[in-house]
């Protein structure tokens, strides 16, 4: 039987009009690294190993991603954002991370969890936990 795993990328097509607030979210809250910058795409490394894409619009993203045609116009809206997919974002010091983040002023979400859902600038949906913390009541 083959197993998967999920890959280290993702991409998401947003507004070009969230371009600077989405780097600034990830550079100066998240503590991420900007990679890759184009006219039509950034490239963020999360953590060690994990880079998300924004694809801000129509275009062909240079020579670094040939054959790919963005669409932001395809975007989802944030409220459809909303129910698409939550994804999980790990701090050391949940409290520090908590306070940057709602500082910042993302879209809190009420959610019947002891943990922070908030919507990022772009779009997504991600849930605060802590580095070390036991999640094995999600599991199974």
């Amino acid at each position: 039987m083959n197993n998967v795993v999920f890959g280290n990328h993702s991409a998401l097509r947003v507004r070009r009009a969230e371009r600077d607030r989405i780097r600034r979210f990830y550079r100066d809250v998240l503590g991420c690294e900007v990679g890759r910058e184009f006219d039509d795409k950034d490239d963020i490394r999360v953590g060690d190993d994990f880079w998300i894409s924004f694809l801000y619009e129509r275009g062909n993203a240079r020579e670094v991603d040939e054959g790919v045609t963005y669409a932001s116009e395809d975007a989802l809206s944030d409220d459809d954002f909303l129910k698409a997919i939550f994804l999980e974002l790990k701090a050391d010091d949940v409290d520090e991370m908590r306070r940057k983040i709602v500082d910042f002023g993302v879209r809190v979400l009420e959610v019947p969890d002891p943990h922070l859902y908030f919507q990022a600038p772009g779009g997504q949906v991600f849930r605060l936990v802590g580095t070390t913390e036991d999640l094995s009541r999600y599991e199974g």
